[in-house]
């Protein structure tokens, strides 16, 4: 099986689903990926994707990296600068260490944990800032 593009806020990344078992994705992509096992993740490409699970493999959220050429309603992608997401949203704000837009809930752009609070983005951020990290999750 190949990754795909989509990104689906709650579900998933790259046909990769929150939900699956972590055992199910090796099996699928091993052949044709690098794969690495964490303790509690599985890197596909160097960090093209990540799925992190608990201890019974259940992926509970997902991640990919500027490489990842997929997108969000061409709204939200790893790799986004900060005035990318000013330009294409009309409201953001920091929720459990992401940047969220326009309340849409499950997809976020990974926030540095030195900055995990904001009222505007340019408050600790410059136009040119490079968000490197996507992540779909259900929390």
């Amino acid at each position: 099986m190949d990754l795909t593009n989509a990104i689906v806020p709650k579900t998933s990344i790259g046909g990769i689903t929150i939900g699956e078992n972590i055992s199910q994705v090796q099996a699928r992509l091993s052949s044709r990926y690098k794969i690495h096992n964490g303790p509690n993740s599985l890197t596909i490409n160097d960090g093209l994707i990540t799925a992190y699970h608990g201890a019974d493999g259940t992926i509970s959220a997902i991640s990919c990296n500027a490489a990842f050429k997929g997108n969000y309603e061409s709204k939200l992608w790893p790799g986004m600068t900060v005035a990318d997401v000013l330009k294409l949203s009309k409201t953001q704000m920091a929720w459990s260490g992401f940047v969220q837009i326009d309340n849409i809930s499950g997809i976020g752009l990974s926030l540095p944990e030195e900055y995990d609070d904001f009222d505007s983005l340019t408050d600790h951020f410059d136009l040119d800032y490079v968000f490197t990290e996507l992540w779909v999750y259900d929390f």
